[in-house]
């Protein structure tokens, strides 16, 4: 398939997913909503990873425009080993649950998890 001129432009244009998406949670009540709705689509489909995925980008959001000593402070607080926390935000790993239930509490948010009969 062949690109014409103008389609070329536009891809070329188009935003980046994850600069668009780092900057989109930037807001606060952008970054909990979707937060809060990862949450909810993990607890009904169990898809750990794109939990973790998007929780992943909330950190990123939050140490971008940080100081660079966000990052220490934050694997400070949490009782993570720094660059173990620097390669979950560089996308070089991806947390484990129990991790991204720390990352949760780290970034000052709580959950409330209720169990229902299926």
């Amino acid at each position: 398939m062949t690109l014409t001129p103008k389609q070329k432009e536009y891809i070329n244009n188009a935003p980046n997913f994850d600069d668009d998406m780092i900057e989109r949670l930037q807001d606060p009540e952008f970054q909990k909503g979707w937060l809060e709705l990862t949450l909810e689509e993990f607890l009904q489909d169990g898809n750990v990873n794109e939990f973790t995925r998007c929780l992943t980008y909330v950190v990123k959001a939050r140490v971008k425009n940080a100081n660079r000593g966000e990052i220490s402070r934050l694997a400070k607080e949490l009782n993570l080993d720094r660059s173990n926390l620097s390669e979950i935000v560089n996308g070089n790993k991806q947390p484990r649950l129990e991790t991204a239930f720390k990352l949760l509490n780290g970034l000052g948010y709580k959950y409330d998890i209720k169990l229902k009969l299926a």
